[in-house]
């Protein structure tokens, strides 16, 4: 099966057709180079509750942003009911060409406690008015050896288990006991935030959205290795199970 995920044209006309199909406006989010970003916020998002969903910060991992929509184009249905704010690709130059950074040679998910940069800026005017439910930024590793995630500790019970046991009906769970130099347990990464730590580092989407906006903070990986095609059906399994439990 030939894929099209690093074709950004295709993909927005996609998430316009889906739009399109739910009554709701796809809205521009910003521009950059020759590429507008966009975002689908329905009229069933409040300023509590609901979830956001990101995808496509790093250009080099195509299963999120080929999840995301793939979620949507098999939602129409249910879209505008649901409570949701969605970023289909926040780095379209780096997904064209493949790489992880955007055009300016940044990481933007390392520089998130900044106001400088025009994308990360017109991610938090947009979500300035919003306490979310729960924030899901949907990712992929080149070391993975299968799915995990990262779970910002603070609310309970935990969703980690129950989004693991979703994407395992479609791939493997990581096997490694330690992902970034600290403790994973069966495919889960959950911390407590070191604010020390990200002041070196920078700050993520996911962190920030921790200190800022969202109730619970949830970071997925598949291993971009594995086949295209297995790596989407992880990822949205995990969106609709998230969805489910911040939207019931």
């Amino acid at each position: 099966m030939q894929h099209r995920a690093h074709d950004y044209r295709f993909l927005i006309r996609r998430w316009r057709a889906v739009a399109r199909a739910a009554g709701l406006p796809l809205r521009k989010l910003a521009s950059r180079e020759q590429h507008d970003l966009h975002f689908l916020r329905t009229k069933a998002l409040a300023a509590s509750g609901g979830i956001y969903i990101s995808a496509g910060i790093h250009g080099d991992e195509p299963a999120a942003t080929e999840a995301l929509i793939t979620w949507a184009e098999k939602n129409v249905r249910r879209l505008a009911k649901l409570p949701l704010l969605l970023l289909p690709c926040l780095n379209p130059w780096g997904l064209v060409n493949n790489v992880r950074l955007n055009e300016d040679g940044l990481d933007l998910n390392r520089i998130f406690h900044r106001d400088d940069q025009p994308v990360v800026s017109a991610v938090k005017t947009l979500v300035e008015p919003h306490q979310f439910a729960a924030a899901l930024m949907l990712h992929e590793d080149y070391d993975g050896q299968g799915f995990y995630l990262y779970e910002v500790e603070r609310a309970k019970p935990h969703w980690g288990e129950a989004l693991v046991e979703a994407a395992a009906r479609h791939i493997a769970i990581e096997g490694r006991t330690r992902i970034d130099g600290r403790k994973a347990v069966h495919g889960i990464h959950r911390r407590r935030i070191d604010p020390k730590r990200f002041a070196r580092m920078g700050y993520p989407e996911a962190i920030w959205f921790h200190l800022k906006h969202a109730e619970r903070s949830l970071t997925i990986e598949t291993p971009s290795e594995f086949a295209l095609d297995q790596r989407v059906a992880a990822q949205v399994a995990v969106i609709e199970e998230c969805v489910r439990r911040a939207c019931a």
